[in-house]
């Protein structure tokens, strides 16, 4: 009985919302997190580059790509500091840069 009270409450939970990243996140983890900032804003009312400013720091913890990633939302996405870190994380594939260079 214990096992299905606990089977069911693991799957009525579903999933979690990105959790509040800490600022020992990797980079990593954060631009991971960057990246993927347009998938997150489909389907919202707002013009396509508001909608993604508004997700850009969502779970972003890491202190460097946040404080990068903030001014990002007012002066728009600096390509230099995207690829900047997209290296420094080792990231190859991001639909930001992506959205970006359209």
């Amino acid at each position: 009985m214990r096992r299905l009270v606990w089977l069911l409450t693991v799957i009525a939970c579903g999933p979690r919302a990105v959790p509040a990243g800490t600022p020992e996140q990797s980079v990593h983890d954060a631009m991971v997190l960057v990246c993927d900032a347009p998938t997150r804003a489909k389907g919202e009312g707002a013009s396509r580059s508001d909608a993604i400013a508004a997700h850009l720091t969502d779970g972003v913890g890491n202190v460097k790509v946040l404080t990068t990633v903030e001014g990002w939302k007012t002066d728009g996405i600096d390509q230099r500091e995207l690829a900047r870190l997209l290296k420094q994380g080792r990231i190859n594939r991001c639909a930001l840069r992506d959205t970006a260079n359209e």
